[in-house]
């Protein structure tokens, strides 16, 4: 297996994955759903589309941002029955497109199936507001006064829902997205959206597992609230905040993967610069296969989602320049960095990689995490001629790898795990 071009590809298409939908839940009646805002108030985006029986589909429909932008002080999302999210993600367009990224002609002003996500079909830059409750607790909620999510004017959105109906007859679904808006001259800090998605899943079959991530934050930021995601083998999840000198504080637990429950800050948050955010998914998985991360029902996630101020760059997805992962991924299991990193050279799947760094011990994290990094981002840029795939011989990207993560490599051999 190519294991250089998986690690490569991997983060690319996960870093804004899409919250899947994990189940049907209870239905939401109609009453529930949202009128728009008050003209000059804000704007409302809307989907409408009909999922056949049995059917696990997602779906996207593009919309373009008022000439004038928006600064959305609050969000209101509501859905019907036989989903368990809503997103609303801002884009580098500033036109609609006629195709997707994977060069599919699409009316992209109408609803289309986007059913490997909508990071797959379009060019994401972030997220602006969702919901993963029929129920109404949101990924903005409402920001302190003063305090704003920005969108550039004529910023092309795509709102994307993911359905599945698991009844014999068609269903209905219907989406809405309130945007809340205040004037320019009542802002006076940027916020931003944590999107933390942790790649690294597997539980085995009749197993248990966890998965953990934490992320550096090298400028001050204020958090308002914190929210997780998991799909149904979830059955625990823990945030903490990470002091500088490595002391740990517990800030959200949740054990529910639908119908999640939001911890808002009284008072917002404050994480210092040189601090972290470190959150960790426990698994239980009774069915007779191994499950991995990936964007259906079928797979798992593990999320952290939450508004935070003022808006600081690569905190959202927890990024360096140029896209490089700032994340740290920690295993929870015996494997020392080196077999680690044997595993991944031998892996026969995607899973099997993301099983590789489950397994490895904790204390190999920031090593083993070093060489991933590496690779993920082709040698940092110096093998992407040679890991293009179908660019050259099948060898040229592994000895160019070799090359570019010889450093990294080594301190992963020279790691212990206490």
């Amino acid at each position: 297996m190519r294991t250089s071009i998986v690690l490569i590809a991997l983060l690319g298409a996960q870093a804004l994955a899409g919250c899947s939908s994990g189940g049907t839940g209870d239905p939401s009646p109609d009453s529930d759903l949202l009128e728009p805002p008050p003209p000059g108030a804000g704007v409302q985006y809307r989907m409408v589309s009909t999922v056949a029986p049995g059917q696990e589909i997602e779906r996207c429909k593009l919309f373009v941002a008022p000439p004038e932008g928006l600064y959305v002080q609050r969000d209101e999302v509501r859905f019907s029955s036989g989903s368990h999210h809503v997103i609303l993600y801002k884009t580098a367009y500033r036109e609609i497109p006629a195709e997707t990224r994977e060069g599919i002609a699409v009316d992209a002003t109408e609803v289309h199936d986007c059913n490997r996500g909508a990071t797959a079909a379009w060019e994401i830059t972030g997220v602006i507001a969702g919901s993963q409750s029929y129920e109404g607790e949101s990924f903005l909620g409402e920001l302190p006064d003063g305090v704003a999510l920005r969108v550039e004017p004529g910023t092309v959105l795509v709102m994307n829902t993911h359905y599945l109906n698991a009844t014999p007859e068609p269903l209905e679904a219907d989406a809405r997205v309130n945007l809340h808006t205040i004037l320019p001259e009542q802002v006076e800090q940027e916020a931003g959206m944590l999107f933390h998605y942790n790649p690294f899943i597997r539980v085995p079959a009749q197993g248990e597992a966890s998965s953990r991530m934490r992320c550096p934050i090298a400028e001050d930021i204020s958090l308002v609230r914190v929210q997780s995601h998991m799909h149904r083998r979830g059955v625990g999840f823990a945030a903490h905040h990470v002091r500088a000198g490595g002391g740990m504080d517990e800030i959200y637990t949740n054990e529910a993967w639908e119908q999640v429950p939001v911890k808002v800050f009284d008072t917002p948050l404050e994480v210092k610069a040189g601090e972290a955010l470190d959150f960790r998914c426990d698994y239980v998985n009774t069915e007779p296969r191994d499950v991995a991360q990936g964007l259906t029902t079928r797979d798992e996630m593990c999320m952290l989602i939450g508004p935070y101020f003022p808006r600081r760059p690569g905190v959202d997805t927890c990024s360096y320049e140029r896209g490089v992962p700032a994340e740290t991924w920690f295993g929870s299991g015996a494997a020392t960095c080196a077999e680690a990193l044997a595993c991944t050279a031998a892996a026969a799947s995607n899973a099997d990689v993301y099983g590789c760094v489950v397994d490895s011990c904790p204390g190999a994290a920031e090593q083993l995490t070093g060489v991933l990094r590496c690779q993920i981002t082709a040698g940092y840029g110096a093998c992407e001629d040679a890991c293009t795939e179908g660019a050259g011989p099948l060898d040229a990207c592994d000895v160019c790898m070799a090359d570019a993560c010889a450093a990294e490599s080594a301190a992963c051999a020279a790691a212990a795990c206490d």
